[in-house]
């Protein structure tokens, strides 16, 4: 579970560095957020498909070593 907090705390701070630098810039925080929302509005459906792979590995590590952890692996007999 540490890594999915770790994964939407870089995903917070990203958002929230963006947006930052947009308002340094002299863009409103309004404008700022519109202008991310805009980006992901024209994704390509590959580029969709490549965005949940990337948002889901987090889910589908934790899920795995849950399974390995309650299912540990028989060593083969010699």
């Amino acid at each position: 579970m540490k890594i999915i907090s770790i994964y939407a705390l870089f995903a917070v701070l990203t958002l929230s560095m963006i947006t930052l630098i947009d308002v340094i810039a002299g863009i409103r925080v309004t404008e700022s957020i519109h202008s991310l929302s805009t980006i992901f509005a024209t994704t390509t459906l590959q580029e969709f498909i490549c965005i949940m792979i990337f948002l889901i590995l987090p889910f589908i590590q934790v899920a795995v070593h849950a399974y390995y952890q309650r299912h540990p692996r028989r060593k083969p007999s010699q």
